[in-house]
């Protein structure tokens, strides 16, 4: 047989071959299958001595009703370990489900931690934004006082020039109006001190006052 897979598993070989198990039971119980058993006592099928007429061969071929009996009989034993199999594999299955299921809550309650730990950020990173435009809005106020506290210091240095000018205007005015007055007291000293010379020369007054 072309590419002969060599023995197989009873259940493979009649999966391959296309019939039933219990049909290739009966093939082997009537000897027109060759198979033998394993270590672990499964039947294993010869692939290579397998007839092509397989139906017909068995159908051809008698049998003890002993040797069918057993063929059931290890049908059902098989079967019975299979389904052992099964269940273990099933509790196998029922524990790895039970740790993944584990596994899968650990992680949602990681990703739950994750989300909370970023909706707790973005409030921060909210209230970090908003700190950050009032601390904006109150430096634009503080840029603004301080630009009508500067006007006000250059309107008063301004003022304070103006009134220095004046002043020193107001001193040469006044030291003007001081020596006009100095020169008025001098005058007035000469006009006090002549008028009492005259007084002490009567003579001199009555011949002026005779010539008139």
């Amino acid at each position: 047989m072309a590419g002969n897979p060599g023995f197989l598993l009873l259940g493979e070989a009649a999966l391959r071959l296309g019939v039933s198990r219990l049909k290739l039971r009966e093939a082997i119980a009537k000897g027109v299958v060759a198979a033998r058993r394993d270590n672990e006592g499964r039947w294993r099928v010869d692939m290579a001595a397998v007839p092509s007429g397989l139906a017909e061969a068995v159908a051809l071929v008698p049998a003890a009703p002993e040797a069918l009996m057993a063929a059931l009989f290890d049908e059902i034993e098989e079967l019975h370990g299979d389904l052992e199999a099964a269940q273990v594999g099933s509790e196998r299955l029922v524990g790895l489900a039970g740790g993944q299921a584990l596994v899968l809550e650990r992680v949602m309650g990681a990703l739950e931690a994750a989300a909370a730990e970023r909706d707790r950020f973005a409030d921060v990173a909210g209230r970090a934004l908003a700190v950050a435009d009032e601390a904006e809005g109150r430096a634009a106020a503080l840029q603004a006082t301080t630009e009508r506290a500067l006007g006000l210091l250059e309107r008063t240095a301004a003022a304070l020039d103006g009134a220095k000018a004046e002043a020193a205007a107001r001193d040469t005015v006044i030291a003007g109006h001081g020596g006009q007055l100095d020169r008025l007291f001098e005058l007035s000293e000469q006009a006090l001190e002549a008028a009492g010379k005259a007084r002490r020369a009567p003579g001199l007054v009555a011949r002026i006052l005779g010539r008139g």
